[in-house]
């Protein structure tokens, strides 16, 4: 992992990974992206993290979106053609493929690539002076690779509106939109952050696995494709260890002891 450009603290049952840019808003080359990457990996390995949360370094800035200023030194609109994968989707991929929860830390402004780490994220808590915007058409770019995780989240008369006016979304308009799941101010950031984190460890770690694995799953499906899968996957679940854990501690009317397995 690149320890200058991002940090991963173990938090008990969390592990929060920030991006160490502030000077440059932490803005995101392929430097933070790989190290976002390999970051989320090792805590997914790590069998005593419960939930990831990525945040930001300082109060201005979640992620500003691509660095441009890094040009042809891994900035995010210089490609090789020869490899047509871009380290933002391979990012956004990556967070959206996690096996364990991720809560996405809105500490500041969060544009382009910021505003795609949020909408890969399962959860995500906002501060109230933040904004989430596209604003690329204003430097005669659209923000392609956001659109994937963005267009699954947004309304897309909405999405549509921030895509070519470049305007952000403020807090409670992200709310509205459910963008975000909670907005507080500054001082009930990190409380609100702990609160999901606790509700999230006292859970199943494998309910929450195979959950995971069958929503992303059953996206892009249809309808009856869905139920065949949940169908075939229901059975499967029951069978685990924490499920039998937790169906005996329920008829024992005492608390369950998780293995995640």
């Amino acid at each position: 992992m690149v320890e200058n450009v991002v940090r991963s603290q173990s938090r008990g049952y969390e592990v929060r990974i920030t991006i160490c840019r502030p000077d440059s808003r932490n803005a995101l080359n392929r430097e933070v992206a790989e190290g976002l990457i390999a970051a989320i990996l090792a805590a997914e390995a790590d069998a005593e993290c419960r939930v990831i949360v990525l945040t930001g370094e300082g109060e201005r800035a979640f992620c500003a979106g691509g660095d441009i200023k890094a040009g042809a030194e891994g900035g995010p609109f210089v490609q090789d053609p020869a490899y047509p994968d871009h380290f933002a989707g391979q990012l956004f991929e990556t967070i959206q493929a996690c096996r364990k929860p991720t809560i996405a830390r809105i500490n500041g402004v969060a544009m382009g690539a910021g505003a795609g780490i949020i909408c890969a994220c399962d959860l995500a808590v906002m501060v109230d002076h933040a904004r989430i915007g596209t604003p690329e058409v204003k430097v005669g770019l659209f923000p392609m690779t956001i659109v994937p995780p963005m267009i699954r989240m947004l309304p897309r008369r909405r999405l549509m509106e921030m895509f070519i006016t470049g305007v952000p979304l403020t807090a409670e308009e992200s709310l509205r939109y459910d963008l975000v799941n909670h907005v507080t101010d500054t001082a009930g950031l990190d409380d609100k952050v702990a609160e999901l984190v606790a509700q999230i460890a006292a859970q199943s770690p494998t309910a929450i696995r195979l959950g995971k694995y069958a929503c992303h799953a059953m996206e892009d499906m249809t309808y009856a494709q869905q139920m065949r899968f949940a169908e075939t996957l229901l059975p499967r679940v029951a069978q685990t260890e924490d499920a039998r854990e937790g169906f005996a501690a329920f008829i024992a009317k005492r608390k369950p002891e998780w293995t995640g397995r």
